[in-house]
C-alpha cells in the first residue's frame, strides 16, 4: 500500500461510543495508513452535543450537525433551532447526515411522512446557510432527488453509501452531488454495483467508511475502522482502471469541489 498518498475518509461516525478507549490508537494506525482526515457526521442533537468531548482537537476531523432518520424518536421540535446555530457554531462544512429511508417505513418504525417531516426542514436550512448535504437515502434515490431538483437545491454534497442505479448516480451528479463509495463494493454479491462504478466517471465519488459500520469483506475486526480507505483507494483504481496516483488526486479535487469550505 503506498503511504505516501494522503487520503481522506468523507463519512466517519468516530464519535460512536465503540470506539471508546481505542480512538487514539484507530487514528494512529489511520495516519500510518496515509489518512490525514476525517468527516464526522451528525445524527442527533444529544450526539453531536457529546462529540467535542471525546475527539481531541488537534486531529484533522470536521464536525457536522444533523437530524438522521435512524434517530427519529429523539428529535424535538426545538431540534432545527438548535440545528441551525450549531452549524454556525461549529463552523460546519456540510448539512448532515440527514435524509430518507425507505427500509425504516417497511418496518413500521417510522413513516415516509415522519421522515420528510424533519428532512425537508434540513434541506432549507442548507440552502440558506449555503451548505452542502450529506445524505443517507435508502430505497428513495428517485424520490429525494425530485425533490431536491424541484426546490433548485444548488449546493450539492454527499449522497453516503450510494448504491442505486447508474441512472440513480447520474441523476445526483446532475445536481452536484457525489457519490460515496466504501466497503459495499468489497463483497462478492456487489456486482450491481461494481458495474456501476466502472460506467460512472471518477469526478462521482469520494471514499468513505462509514466506520463503525459498513465493515468491508476483508476486515476480520470487530469493526471497521479509518485505516481502511487506502484499501478502498486500491480497488476502486482497480475497478476505474487507472493509477492510484491518478485516483488520489481526482478525489482531493472532489474533496474540494464537493465541500469548499474544507481548508
Amino acid at each position: 500500500m503506498n503511504t505516501t498518498l494522503s487520503w481522506f475518509d468523507a463519512h466517519c461516525h468516530f464519535d460512536f461510543d465503540v470506539f471508546d478507549g481505542q480512538r487514539d490508537e484507530h487514528w494512529t494506525l489511520a495516519q500510518a495508513a496515509g489518512v490525514s482526515g476525517i468527516l464526522i457526521p451528525g445524527v442527533s442533537r444529544s450526539q453531536s452535543d457529546t462529540l467535542a468531548e471525546v475527539l481531541p482537537q488537534c486531529w484533522n476531523r470536521h464536525r457536522l450537525a444533523g437530524l438522521h432518520p435512524y434517530w427519529w424518536d429523539q428529535h424535538q421540535p426545538d431540534d432545527l433551532e438548535w440545528l441551525a446555530q450549531s452549524l454556525v457554531d461549529y463552523d460546519s462544512v456540510a448539512l448532515g447526515e440527514a435524509g430518507m429511508d425507505a427500509h425504516l417505513g417497511k418496518s413500521s418504525r417510522v413513516s415516509k411522512e415522519e421522515q420528510w417531516h424533519w428532512f425537508l426542514p434540513q434541506v432549507e436550512l442548507a440552502e440558506t446557510l449555503k451548505l452542502p448535504l450529506v445524505l443517507h437515502v435508502r430505497g428513495m434515490h428517485d424520490e429525494v432527488s425530485a425533490e431536491l431538483k424541484r426546490r433548485r437545491f444548488s449546493h450539492g454534497g454527499l449522497v453516503h453509501a450510494f448504491s442505486g442505479s447508474q441512472q440513480q448516480g447520474e441523476r445526483w451528479l446532475d445536481l452536484g452531488f457525489v457519490l460515496g463509495v466504501g466497503g459495499a463494493m468489497t463483497h462478492p454479491g456487489a456486482t450491481r454495483l461494481r458495474r456501476t462504478l466502472r460506467s460512472l466517471p471518477s469526478e462521482a465519488f469520494l471514499l468513505e467508511t462509514d466506520a463503525p459500520d459498513m465493515k468491508p469483506a476483508f476486515c476480520g475486526s470487530e469493526f471497521n475502522t479509518p485505516a481502511m480507505i487506502p484499501f478502498y483507494g486500491a480497488i476502486l483504481a482497480t475497478l476505474k482502471m487507472c493509477t492510484l496516483d491518478q485516483l488520489n488526486e481526482q478525489l482531493a479535487c472532489n474533496l474540494v469541489r464537493t465541500f469548499p469550505k474544507l481548508p
